[in-house]
C-alpha cells in the first residue's frame, strides 16, 4: 500500500504468523463469525486441552480400529501358513511368497492415486469405502479353489488396501497442530501392532474349527477375519466425522453433534493459527507436487530407512508361527505364541516408542506444505510394501526348518537399519544445533 513502510527484515509470512490472523472467507465457520475480519486466539489453555481429549477419545480409538482391520486381513497369511493351505492348493511357501509380493505390489500402484481420490471424494467417503472393499476381497479369499485364484485375491486385496495408512494419517494431521502429530501417530499405529498380537489368538482359536461345515483351518481364518472387517467398515463409517470441527458423524442424521459450537470453533481455529495453509481443505495434488517432493532429500531418507528396516520386518513377520511350528508346537499353539513378541514390542513402544513411527511422525512434522505432506505418506508407506516385495522372499523352502540363511539376512538388515536410524538422528541434531530455520518460519499466505 502506497505510503506505508516495512521493516525489509520482517516478511509478510512473519506478520501473518505473529499477529495468528486468517482470512476468515476460505473457513467454514459457524455464521455468527462471518463478520469478523480474522481469526484471533480468544480461548485460553484449559479449553484448548479439552477440546484435544475430545478429539483424541473420538478420533484415534476409530482410526487405530480401521489400521486393526487392514493389520489382521493383511498379516493373516502368517496363521493360514501353519494350516493346509500349501496341502489344499497343491502350492509351496515360495509360491505363497509370490502372492504376498503381488499384494505389496498393489499396495505400491494404488498409494498415491488413492491419496489423490481421496482429496477429491473427502476422507470418510474414501476411507469408509476402502475398508468395505478389502473386507470383501477378504472374506472371499476362504473360498479359493486354485493357485492363480488364490493369487488374485491377494493382489485385489493390495489394491483395495492401497492408501489407507496416509490416507488417515494425512487427515489425522488435520485435526492437530504440528507439535502434536507424533504422539497421534504413535497412538494410531498401536491398532496395527494390538491386531498383530490379537490376530495370531484370534487364528489359534479359528484353527480348532478345522473340519468344520467342510472347512479347512485356513478357510475359517479368511472367512471370520474378513467378516470382522465388514463389521469394523460399518462402525467406522457410522462414527467417523467428516472433516476438522465438523461432529456431525453419519450415525446422527446431521440431528447431533460430537462437538459444541464453541469446541468446533476452537477445532478449526487453533490449526489454522498453528498452519494457516491447512485453511485450504481439500487440496489439489498435481505431478509437479510429486516431483518436488520426491527431489527432497530430507524426505527420501526416511523412505530409504523405511525400505531397509522393513523388508526384515515384513519377512519375518509372516513366518514367526511357522518357524515356532518348526520347533515341535502344534499350530495352534504356534499362532498363539507368536502373539508374545507382538506384546512386547507394544510395552518398548509405550517405554521408548518405535523407531519406524518416529520416522513418520517426523516427517509428518517436517513437511512443508499439505501436498508435500500427503505424497511423503504415501512415499514411506510404498516403501514399505516394497521392503515386502523383497522381504517376503528372506525365508525359502529350500532353507527349512531352521532357516539359517534367512535368520542371517534378518540380523544384517537389523544392523544396517539401526545405523540408518542413527545417522538420522544425528542429521536433526545438526541441524537443530545450527539453527537452521523450520518449514513453518514462513507460512504461505492463504487466500
Amino acid at each position: 500500500m502506497a505510503g506505508s513502510t516495512q521493516d525489509p527484515r520482517i516478511s509478510d509470512g512473519d506478520i501473518l504468523s505473529e499477529k495468528h490472523i486468517v482470512e476468515e472467507n476460505v473457513i467454514h465457520s459457524p455464521p455468527s463469525e462471518l463478520d469478523q475480519p480474522g481469526i484471533v486466539q480468544d480461548w485460553d489453555s484449559g479449553e484448548e486441552t479439552s477440546v484435544k481429549r475430545k478429539i483424541d477419545f473420538i478420533l484415534i480409538p476409530t482410526l487405530a480400529l480401521a489400521f486393526f482391520s487392514l493389520q489382521m486381513d493383511r498379516g493373516n497369511i502368517s496363521a493360514v501358513l501353519t494350516s493346509t493351505i500349501t496341502k489344499d492348493l497343491n502350492i509351496t511357501t515360495n509360491q505363497i511368497n509370490i502372492g504376498t509380493q503381488l499384494l505389496s505390489a498393489g499396495i505400491v500402484l494404488s498409494e498415491i492415486p488413492s491419496n489423490i481420490i481421496m482429496q477429491r471424494l473427502g476422507p470418510r467417503v474414501w476411507l469408509s469405502g476402502q475398508l468395505f472393499a478389502w473386507g470383501l476381497v477378504a472374506t472371499f479369499q476362504a473360498f479359493v479353489q486354485s493357485y492363480p485364484a488364490y493369487l488374485v485375491t491377494r493382489i485385489l486385496l493390495g489394491f483395495c488396501e492401497g492408501g489407507f495408512i496416509p490416507g488417515a494419517l494425512y487427515y489425522l494431521s488435520t485435526w492437530y497442530k504440528k507439535d502434536e502429530t507424533s504422539l497421534r501417530t504413535s497412538l494410531f499405529f498401536y491398532g496395527q501392532m494390538f491386531a498383530s498380537a490379537t490376530s495370531s489368538l484370534i487364528s489359534a482359536g479359528l484353527l480348532r474349527l478345522s473340519g468344520s461345515h467342510g472347512l479347512e483351518g485356513w478357510r475359517w481364518i479368511f472367512l471370520v477375519e474378513g467378516l470382522l472387517t465388514l463389521l469394523i467398515g460399518i462402525v467406522f463409517t457410522l462414527l467417523v466425522p467428516p472433516n476438522v470441527g465438523d461432529g456431525r458423524p453419519l450415525i446422527s442424521f446431521g440431528r447431533w453433534s460430537y462437538f459444541t459450537e464453541r469446541e468446533s470453533h476452537i477445532m478449526r481455529n487453533r490449526v489454522l493459527l498453528d498452519d494457516p495453509r491447512k485453511a485450504k481443505g481439500h487440496i489439489q495434488i498435481s505431478r509437479s507436487d510429486i516431483w518436488k517432493t520426491l527431489k527432497q532429500p530430507r524426505i527420501m531418507q526416511h523412505v530409504f530407512l523405511t525400505l531397509v528396516s522393513m523388508s526384515g520386518f515384513q519377512g519375518l513377520t509372516q513366518y514367526t508361527p511357522s518357524l515356532i511350528k518348526s520347533l515341535g508346537f502344534s499350530a495352534i499353539r504356534a499362532n498363539a505364541l507368536a502373539s508374545v513378541p507382538v506384546y512386547c514390542s507394544i510395552v518398548w513402544l509405550t517405554i521408548l516408542s518405535v523407531g519406524s513411527i518416529l520416522n513418520v511422525g517426523w516427517l509428518s512434522v517436517y513437511c512443508r506444505t499439505p501436498q508435500e505432506r500427503s505424497v511423503a505418506m504415501a512415499l514411506v508407506v510404498m516403501a514399505a510394501n516394497c521392503a515386502g516385495i523383497s522381504g517376503s522372499q528372506i525365508f525359502r523352502t529350500s532353507d527349512a526348518p531352521k532357516y539359517v540363511h534367512g535368520l542371517t539376512a534378518i540380523c544384517a538388515i537389523a544392523g544396517a537399519s539401526w545405523a540408518l536410524a542413527a545417522i538420522i538422528c544425528v542429521l536433526y541434531y545438526i541441524r537443530r544445533h545450527k539453527e537452521i530455520p523450520g518449514p513453518s518460519t514462513k507460512p504461505e499466505t492463504v487466500a
